[in-house]
């Protein structure tokens, strides 16, 4: 079982967005048992994955994912947390006791971030902040139009902290959302055929992004 925390002290970097679609690539594509664990007042992630149908506190539409507040988190007893392959933390934006615990108990933290020249200075302070937990930054929102030469000072400045996988920006994320889908799922329900590679490409992103997580700690 594997500990994984995804987080930045900035807001809109797509970080709930890519806990959401990580664990639906996790169980969906690589099979694996995933507790996700909202830890963000907003209660964003939770409530994407919350269905009525299902257990309040931990059940999804999904098979192989579960999902529960941190509050909740904390009564679970080892052997049910140990149970799952993965557990995945949607971080708030704040760095308070709780986080600072969290990060700790982490195996690894995921970084996402998104491309400016003001987020160089903020991802060192994010670091120093992780420190060795640091599994990586991962780009998120990318546009090849705007993007591609700040991109190059990004991996010339961090280097081997900084994953091969880049997330695309792309309309769809909010529409996926609001349906309750994850982007796979969105595209599936709207018959998107699979040639269409510019379409699809937030998808594969997401997937090789979660490939990369798993090798990173596996």
């Amino acid at each position: 079982m594997n500990k994984i925390s995804i987080y930045n002290n900035k807001g809109g970097v797509a970080k709930t967005t890519s806990v959401i679609n990580i664990a639906y690539s996790m169980a969906a594509k690589f099979n694996k048992k995933v507790l996700v664990v909202d830890c963000d007042a907003q209660e964003n992630c939770y409530s994407f994955f919350y269905t009525e149908n299902a257990d309040k506190t931990i059940d999804t539409n999904y098979e192989n994912i579960k999902h529960i507040k941190y509050d909740d988190y904390l009564n679970l007893t080892k052997k049910k947390i140990n149970s799952f392959d993965f557990v995945l933390f949607d971080l708030p934006p704040a760095l308070n006791d709780e986080v600072k615990n969290i990060i700790r108990d982490s195996n690894k933290v995921y970084v996402p971030t998104i491309l400016g020249e003001f987020e160089i200075a903020g991802l060192k302070k994010v670091t120093d902040e992780v420190g060795e937990k640091l599994g990586g930054i991962f780009v998120t929102m990318y546009n090849k139009d705007n993007d591609a030469e700040i991109i190059k000072q990004f991996r010339s400045i961090l280097q081997d902290r900084i994953l091969d996988t880049v997330v695309p920006f792309s309309k769809t994320v909010r529409e996926s959302q609001k349906e309750g889908l994850s982007l796979e799922e969105y595209f599936i329900k709207r018959g998107v055929p699979k040639i269409f590679k510019n379409a699809w490409n937030i998808v594969n992103a997401y997937n090789d992004l979660t490939k990369e997580i798993i090798e990173g700690v596996e």
